[in-house]
């Protein structure tokens, strides 16, 4: 059997992100909300996973990490760049000032995005997901 390559781990790290920020951020109905303005996103395949700091702007660090991703939908994502102007102060309102700063912060820690880290993360988001439906 052949080793996983650290382009198909981070594939399968940033597939189940996407699957538990959904599962976080849908709607009884199946819908979900954009984070930053609020319209209605019917359809599933429609919600884009977005990064409060931006995935090219951040390290391994934050890029998988769920404290810095929320639904938007596309227009917010893709032609806003994100949103910033209003994922921020939603993120302050939300969280809290000391939470962002402290993202601020993390975007500063280096990592070795190596099989072993990438490999460590799919772990415990597994189990995150396992604990979930358990409940």
């Amino acid at each position: 059997m052949k080793k996983p390559t650290p382009k198909s781990l981070k594939v399968k790290l940033w597939n189940l992100c996407k699957t538990i920020v959904r599962g976080r951020y849908v709607n009884k109905d199946g819908s979900y909300k954009c984070y930053t303005c609020d319209r209605r996103i019917e359809y599933p395949c429609d919600a884009h996973t977005a990064h409060f700091i931006p995935s090219g702007a951040c390290g391994a660090f934050l890029r998988y990490d769920l404290r810095n991703i929320r639904i938007c939908c596309y227009n917010c994502n893709v032609n806003l760049g994100g949103n910033g102007v209003e994922f921020y102060p939603r993120m302050v309102r939300e969280k809290g000032q000391e939470y962002v700063d402290q993202l601020f912060r993390d975007k500063q820690k280096i990592i070795k995005c190596d099989v072993i880290w990438l490999q460590s993360k799919i772990n415990e988001y597994e189990s995150l997901i396992s604990n979930l439906y358990e409940k």
